[in-house]
Parts: structure tokens; C-alpha cells; sequence
């Protein structure tokens, strides 16, 4: 019985032996089988690396900073409710840019052909002006669109000695109405003011309001302004244009057109300066315009005066040398109040170019 039990003991232990080196065998062939496909694997299989170097450029846009502080101060007016108004019922106007209409979308005062039929005389044009005055109209539309595309920049540069005092006075009570007649046919006008005496004043030589979209700003200007000083013939005229011309702050591009308000020349030593000057601007879209508003080109204004009719043919009737020296030079138009006794009409005017007095005529209609 013992011997039975022994051999089966022993059978159990040859049968867990072999199984056991069997169970051996299988592990090592799998594992080396692993290791063989591992190898193979990284043999076969290549890593290529890419490295990406950003351009100093590229870096630099990836993040803005700015150096100073950006400082911008919108208008407190771009364009006044009345700049974008219909004209006044009672202004005479066919509102069409021209004959035919405009292709661009927009319109422009012109002349009805029934004010061309009933013959009205306007701004020195007499009755049966017809055809003519059609044209001229239709050279007025085309003007306005170009304004219209490159903006209109206006400075006025207005004698501030004692005998224009009333000048300034009518021009800061009347600059809401120039500026509305403006923007009613180029709404993105600027407007600024240089005031001039002369040289040794003591309060200033010249004063300046930069060209702006606000009226607040131009009107506060116009009323800290009073007529004082003066005295000789000339005054300093050269000094107040040549800082409307550098130093109003004009935009690229647009119409910058330049009004000189007075009654006296410049000094004669600078003529040839201010005449250099006014050349410069004009090469550059730029305009300069006079007007005489003295006595002696104007003796309607002296009439208003005194109270009584003069004989105009003691006066000059016509702007001082000086003032058309300038104008010449400057590709505008030299003019005299032309028998008014405000200076709204010849002030649109010259703003509008000078050459288009009927219909700034008929503009200036509706404003009171």
C-alpha cells in the first residue's frame, strides 16, 4: 500500500514537473517573440522633429504696446442738425445736383428754371440770364461733389483793431448762419479763426481758434474777441495769414480755403513774404480770398454811418492793391461788401469758391 502511494506521488511530481517546464518553454518563446517585434519596430519607425521659429515680426504682433497713451477727443458737434436739413420752404431751390440728376446719390441747391424765366436779378445779374445762369449752376454742382468728396477746411483771418470792431460783432453773430449755409451743401466742413493786430500791441499780434466741427468752440471765440488798437495804416496782415496757414491744423486732402477780413494793407516790407506765402498755399488745395471792408471800398458802409448818401465816386469802390496782390497769388477772389451792409452773403461766397454769387445768393434766402 505504501509503494502505491509512493509511485503516485512521484507520478504527480514528474506530471507538475513537466508541466511546469512546459509552461516555461511557452513564456520565454512569447516573450522573445516581443522583444524581436519591439526591435523591428523602433528599427523601422523614424522621428522627425520640426522646429518652428517665430520671426521677430511675428513675435512682435503678438502683443500690441503702446509707448504713450492714445488721447482722442471726438467732436462735441460734427454736424449740426441744421447742416442735414431740407433747405427753408421759402429758399427758391430745385434741390438736384444737376440737369439730369446725380448718380451718386446726393443733392445740391440749384437754380429752378422758373427764378431763370421770371428774370430776377440777383447779385448783379439782370433779368433773361437763361442758359447762362443754367450752366453756371450746373459748374456749381460739380464744384459741391468735389467738395464733398475731399472736406472743406474754412479759416477766416479777421483784422481785430479798433475800426473793426463792428466787424466782429456781425461775424460772431452771424457764424451760425454761415456755417449752417455751408454744411447744408458740404456737411463735413471745419471752420477756424485767426485774429490780428499789430506788431507791438500789447494784449497779442495774433490769436488762434483751430480749425473744428463745433460752433460752441468758434462762437466762444468770436465773442472774447473785441476791436482795439491800431492806429497807423498798416497792420500786421502777414503775421495773422501766416499763421492761418501753418499752424490751423488742416487735413490732408481736403479744400482749405483762407478768407482775410479787413480795411488795411499789410506792412510794406512784408509784401513780398505774404505773397510768397499765399503762391505755397495755393500749389497745396488751398485758396486764399479777400475782403475790404474799409470805408474807402465800401462807401454804402459809410452812408450807414453817417446817415446820409455820399458821392461814390470820391471813393475807391474796388478792393485795396494789397488785398488783390494776395488773392492773385492765392487763387481766390478779392471782394468788397459790394454794397451790403453784412458780410454773411460775400462771406459764403467766397467760401464757395466766389465765383457762384447767385445761387450762394439764393441760399442765404432762407436764413434770416
Amino acid at each position: 500500500m505504501l509503494i502505491q502511494r509512493t509511485k503516485l506521488v512521484l507520478i504527480w511530481i514528474v506530471v507538475l514537473s513537466v508541466s511546469l517546464l512546459v509552461h516555461l518553454i511557452i513564456s520565454w518563446h512569447a516573450s522573445r517573440s516581443m522583444v524581436l517585434k519591439i526591435q523591428n519596430a523602433d528599427d523601422n519607425t523614424r522621428v522627425t522633429e520640426v522646429e518652428v521659429e517665430l520671426s521677430r515680426e511675428q513675435a512682435e504682433r503678438d502683443e500690441l504696446v503702446f509707448e504713450e497713451a492714445i488721447e482722442f477727443e471726438p467732436p462735441e458737434v460734427l454736424v449740426p442738425a441744421a447742416a442735414l436739413a431740407p433747405p427753408p420752404p421759402d429758399v427758391n431751390l430745385s434741390m438736384q445736383a444737376a440737369a439730369g440728376g446725380s448718380s451718386r446719390g446726393f443733392s445740391v441747391p440749384l437754380l429752378s428754371d422758373s427764378i431763370a424765366t421770371q428774370g430776377k436779378g440777383l447779385a448783379g445779374f439782370g433779368a433773361g440770364v437763361g442758359t447762362g445762369l443754367n450752366l453756371s449752376t450746373q459748374g456749381f454742382a460739380a464744384y459741391v461733389e468735389g467738395l464733398r468728396e475731399t472736406g472743406l477746411d474754412v479759416v477766416f483771418v479777421i483784422d481785430s483793431t479798433g475800426s473793426m470792431g463792428w466787424v466782429i460783432d456781425e461775424v460772431g453773430a452771424r457764424v451760425v448762419d454761415i456755417v449752417d449755409a455751408v454744411r447744408l451743401l458740404v456737411p463735413v466742413s471745419r471752420f477756424g479763426v485767426v485774429v490780428y493786430r499789430d506788431q507791438g500791441d500789447p494784449d497779442y499780434v495774433t490769436r488762434l481758434r483751430p480749425l473744428t466741427y463745433s460752433l460752441n468752440k468758434l462762437t466762444g471765440f468770436l465773442g472774447s474777441v473785441t476791436g482795439e488798437g491800431g492806429g497807423d495804416v498798416a497792420e500786421a496782415v502777414t503775421e495773422g495769414l501766416r499763421v492761418a496757414l501753418q499752424q490751423s491744423g488742416w487735413r490732408l486732402g481736403a479744400k482749405k480755403v483762407v478768407i482775410v477780413i479787413g480795411d488795411a494793407p499789410p506792412h510794406m516790407e512784408n509784401r513780398g513774404r505774404i505773397l510768397s506765402l499765399s503762391r505755397e498755399f495755393a500749389t497745396d488745395q488751398g485758396q486764399i480770398s479777400t475782403l475790404d471792408v474799409s470805408h474807402e471800398s465800401n462807401p454804402a458802409l459809410l452812408e450807414a454811418v453817417v446817415g446820409r448818401a455820399v458821392d461814390h465816386r470820391m471813393y475807391r469802390n474796388q478792393p485795396i492793391y494789397d488785398f488783390r496782390q494776395i488773392a492773385e497769388a492765392g487763387g481766390g477772389i478779392a471782394a468788397t461788401m459790394d454794397g451790403d451792409v453784412q458780410v454773411t452773403r460775400q462771406l459764403v461766397s467766397l467760401i464757395m469758391g466766389g465765383r457762384f454769387a447767385a445761387e450762394t445768393a439764393l441760399l442765404l434766402e432762407g436764413f434770416n
